[in-house]
């Protein structure tokens, strides 16, 4: 039988050695990742392997799925920016809304699985963000390879940012236009591209996030939007990471920044502010109407009432008490100004979102292991996630994540770092 040799300390290694040694076939790939996760299962086990025992919550019993060992932890993975998984308001709504419409919608938006609160939910985040229509898909994922594999033609040019989320890089892989990156939130580069191609397509679809989801930065909205004023392009924003939690009532970024009109298509994921499942892409009504004819749309079940119901309930708790987003926003101040004191390196974020840069792959293995040990769970960020030698620890900030677990968790990061000569 084939084993490996190599004595591989992380799964990047692993998919690295397997991409450049042109490792192809399925056996042998799939050796290969189980081999390491059975070695890392002789220890203590490895964090892809951990799951919540009562769903998740800021602090939660993490269980070691091959040990069946069980250890509260403050949890800082998980993308519940304003905590309303845990609103007894939004609870309850759901709860009501699921003996009214039952569970599941059975069939696709087209085939009549849609309800009224489906067609509410189009028409309450195209208002939010300032659009005439919104089309719902049941995840942002699908929401983003649907609309960019659909919208641009054979003849046009997406040019999109390099650290774009794999939902919209597949998305690009399906489409049947031409793509090119562009640097990271550089305008120079982007415009050095629109400049070079702008006669060469029939359109130009300019792609990127309003804050990265790896990174925690913010997009150069403002620049961006200026360029439409020398070139002309479609511009497509993915607010994943920014709708419901900035604005004065969650509108987005693109809304704080004071961009809306300038954008022609806002995505987001209704997973995050919005604590459910599903997504959205928002725009005029004749490329919504464009995008009902999309696969992903015309062929997938919509989400189940009881997710739409969520997801309708946590918009009106925003709206109802918009002073949970200034107080997540104060929290992240407070986080970041204590990280920062301490030496650490957040690379260029500024969202809720809190990277702690650790290139060795090693040593970002045993800050995980030794922080879960204390009481700390958060999941190393690797290639493919990142690039190979761009390792980070993320730190999700959420709204009920207090002083004390902030104080706590920074406190055991900074010894056990220190232990091993990360700062």
């Amino acid at each position: 039988m084939f084993t490996i040799n190599s004595n591989f300390k992380s799964i990047a290694e692993v998919l690295v050695y397997l991409k450049n040694n042109n490792i192809t076939n399925i056996n042998e790939r799939a050796i290969f990742i189980q081999d390491f996760i059975d070695k890392e299962n002789l220890g203590d086990g490895n964090a892809h392997e951990l799951y919540l025992e009562n769903g998740s919550s800021t602090l939660m019993n993490v269980i070691n799925e091959h040990s069946g060992m069980k250890k509260e932890c403050i949890l800082w993975c998980v993308n519940h920016y304003l905590s309303l998984n845990r609103n007894i308001n939004v609870i309850e709504k759901t709860c009501k809304a699921l003996y009214q419409f039952g569970t599941g919608c059975g069939t696709s938006a087209p085939s009549c699985g849609m309800s009224s609160l489906h067609k509410e939910i189009e028409k309450r985040v195209a208002k939010l963000v300032g659009k005439e229509e919104a089309v719902l898909f049941p995840t942002g994922f699908t929401a983003n390879l649907g609309s960019i594999s659909f919208l641009p033609s054979h003849l046009d040019l997406i040019i999109f940012d390099r650290d774009c989320h794999s939902s919209i890089l597949n998305g690009i892989r399906l489409s049947k236009a031409k793509s090119i990156p562009f640097k990271h939130n550089n305008v120079a580069d982007l415009e050095k591209k629109l400049q070079r191609y702008e006669k060469s397509f029939e359109n130009i679809f300019v792609v990127l996030e309003s804050a990265y989801s790896m990174s925690g930065d913010l997009s150069p909205l403002i620049e961006i939007t200026d360029l439409k004023k020398s070139y002309s392009f479609y511009l497509y924003v993915d607010e994943a990471h920014s709708f419901g939690i900035y604005g004065e009532k969650g509108q987005g970024y693109c809304y704080e920044q004071g961009v809306s009109d300038k954008v022609d298509f806002i995505m987001s994921t209704l997973s995050k502010a919005t604590s459910s499942v599903g997504g959205f892409l928002a725009s005029e009504h004749k490329y919504c109407s464009l995008l009902r004819w999309s696969d992903a749309y015309t062929f997938q079940a919509c989400l189940t009432p009881a997710d739409a119901a969520v997801i309708l309930a946590c918009l009106d708790e925003i709206e109802d008490n918009p002073e949970i987003i200034k107080e997540l926003h104060s929290k992240n101040k407070y986080m970041r100004d204590l990280l920062v004191s301490k030496k650490f390196n957040l690379g260029q974020s500024q969202s809720p979102i809190i990277p702690i840069m650790i290139e060795d792959h090693n040593k970002l293995r045993i800050v995980v292991k030794e922080l879960f040990q204390e009481g700390v769970y958060s999941t190393p960020i690797v290639y493919p996630a990142v690039k190979i030698n761009e390792g980070r620890i993320r730190l999700i900030l959420n709204y009920a994540h207090t002083k004390e677990q902030i104080d706590y968790t920074v406190e055991a990061l900074e010894r056990i770092c220190k232990k091993h000569h990360i700062i």
